[in-house]
Parts: C-alpha cells; sequence; structure tokens
C-alpha cells in the first residue's frame, strides 16, 4: 500500500543501469549465435553424399 520512495545521495546523481541485464543479453545472444554455427557445421558433415539425378524423356528436344 505504501510506496517507499529511495533516496539517492545527490539529486544530480544519474541511476547506473543495471549491468546484470545487459550481461544476460550478451550472454543470450552469444549462445544463439554459437548454437547457429554449430549447427551449420552438424549440417555439413551429416549431410548425405550428393548425387546425379536424371529423368529420362524422351522427345525433349524434337528435331
Amino acid at each position: 500500500m505504501f510506496r517507499r520512495r529511495r533516496r539517492r545521495s545527490s539529486s544530480f546523481s544519474r541511476r547506473t543501469p543495471p549491468q546484470l541485464k545487459y550481461i544476460a543479453y550478451g550472454a543470450c545472444a552469444v549462445a544463439v549465435i554459437g548454437l547457429f554455427v554449430f549447427f551449420i557445421g552438424q549440417s555439413d558433415t551429416l549431410a548425405p553424399e550428393p548425387q546425379e539425378i536424371r529423368v529420362e524423356i524422351p522427345d525433349a528436344f524434337k528435331e
């Protein structure tokens, strides 16, 4: 019900931004980029060998 105001030592001083929040965002961004690079590497490693696909079409180029 009652709101308590936190008083700063000086009315001219700025409040410091919460550093922990920015560190958490940075850690999440690094983790997402790391997972992206990991899965790209896995897709290259686990991909099957490319094979030629041919479909014979009679009379495709009529002369």
